[in-house]
Parts: structure tokens; C-alpha cells; sequence
């Protein structure tokens, strides 16, 4: 999978949007026609998991030494043929494009 990061920097009192619809919006302009397929919000603590939408357990906030956790990105490859992953380190969330 292909990472590309955005950083955003400002100088003043300006702050770049930290909203995850804006930041979709970003990744699938900077990379039509792409379509998001997952997010991870790290300082929310949340993602979209394709196992929850299933009603099963969510395997990706286990710790990697459990033998039932699975990679997010592994999931995203395989189940939604995830092709980018666009890290916005300001506010913390990956967006994963296919």
C-alpha cells in the first residue's frame, strides 16, 4: 500500500481542520476518482471496521501479541482493496483510499 503523509503547517492563529468528512474531502480531490474505504482517528480512538459492521468482535484494538488481532491495513487490503493510506499527523487520522 502507498503512504503519503499531509503535513499542514501554520504560522499565527490559524488551525487546519481536524473534521474527518473535510479530511476525505482532501484525500479523494488530491486522488480521484479514489473512494475512502476506512478511517483511524487516533485521539478519538476510533475507526471504521468492517468486522463491527459485521457484529463481530473488532481485532485491530487488541494487542499485537493476541493471536486474534489483525493489522488495520491488512483488513482494508483484503476486504476493501485498500491502495493508499494518507496520514494527517495534525490531527491525527489515516485515511484509506481504494
Amino acid at each position: 500500500m502507498d503512504r503519503v503523509t499531509v503535513n499542514i503547517t501554520t504560522e499565527g492563529g490559524s488551525r487546519p481542520t481536524e473534521i474527518i468528512a473535510d479530511l476525505r474531502s482532501v484525500a479523494e480531490t488530491l486522488f480521484y476518482p479514489m473512494k475512502l474505504v476506512g478511517f483511524w482517528d487516533e485521539r478519538a480512538d476510533m475507526h471504521l471496521c468492517p468486522q463491527e459492521e459485521r457484529r463481530q468482535p473488532c481485532p485491530h484494538k487488541l494487542p499485537p501479541s493476541d493471536p486474534s488481532f489483525i493489522e488495520y491495513t491488512r483488513t482494508l487490503q483484503r476486504e476493501r482493496r485498500a491502495q493508499v493510506e494518507l496520514v494527517f499527523p495534525h490531527a491525527g487520522v489515516t485515511v484509506y483510499l481504494s
